[in-house]
């Protein structure tokens, strides 16, 4: 249990480090429509790696006869969701190579994209569908994978998924938590982090979708 509970913390805080979901909610905070925005994009957040999570426990642990089964099932989803990270990864990599080698004008241009502006103006429907599109879902498969193949019961089962959910969810409600109860305070700090995720953000989804992959097919394939 203690192995599977290392692996569910180590997940959950890949869930939270995604850099596009920070960068999110952290944009969010400056939203005309005030700070109900930037909650209802932390609300489906939280709603929809839960949702997953349960869906993908049920799923498998439901339909399968067997431990060995589920676990089959598991390793063939992770080696498909694994690749297609890695294929995702190297298409990343190879356009930034080809933006670096684009005129300067164009790089300037590439900095300053339209949803930049859009993110200003969103409802507080469309924070909560950005919410949704913008969970780390292949983490969540990756941990649900952990949890299935866990020896625990159905309850030990479910504390894990709630300890995942609660770290996953803990850089988006902290960056909401300090936008909003104290907003002078954090001001410059999240100034700064909007700045460099900004600048920088491609780069470390690139990474993050490279290192996931990578390691999602690995573990997929060990499992077999």
């Amino acid at each position: 249990m203690s192995g599977d509970l290392t692996s569910v913390i180590l997940l959950g805080l890949g869930c939270a480090a995604n850099p596009w979901g920070i960068m999110m909610a952290v944009l969010l905070l400056n939203a005309r429509r005030g700070l109900w925005v930037v909650w209802a994009y932390v609300t489906s957040w939280i709603a929809a790696i839960s949702v997953s999570m349960a869906l993908l426990l049920l799923g498998f642990g439901s339909t399968s006869t067997s431990s060995s089964t589920t676990s089959t099932g598991v390793s063939i989803v992770e080696i498909v969701l694994g690749v297609a990270l890695l294929a995702f990864g190297v298409r990343s990599l190879l356009k930034a190579r080809r933006r670096r080698s684009a005129p300067v004008t164009e790089q300037i241009e590439e900095k300053q994209p339209g949803w930049l502006r859009a993110i200003a103006e969103i409802s507080v429907g469309g924070a909560f569908l950005l919410g949704i599109y913008s969970a780390t879902y292949p983490v969540v498969v990756a941990a649900a994978g952990e949890i299935l193949r866990s020896d625990g019961s159905a309850s030990d089962q479910a504390a894990l998924a709630v300890i995942f959910v609660i770290l996953g969810s803990s850089s988006v409600v902290a960056v909401a938590a300090l936008g909003t109860f104290a907003p002078s305070r954090s001001a410059s700090f999240l100034a700064r982090m909007r700045a460099w995720l900004t600048v920088h953000n491609g780069e470390v989804i690139t990474a993050i979708l490279l290192i996931f992959g990578f390691a999602l097919t690995a573990r997929g394939i060990q499992s077999l």
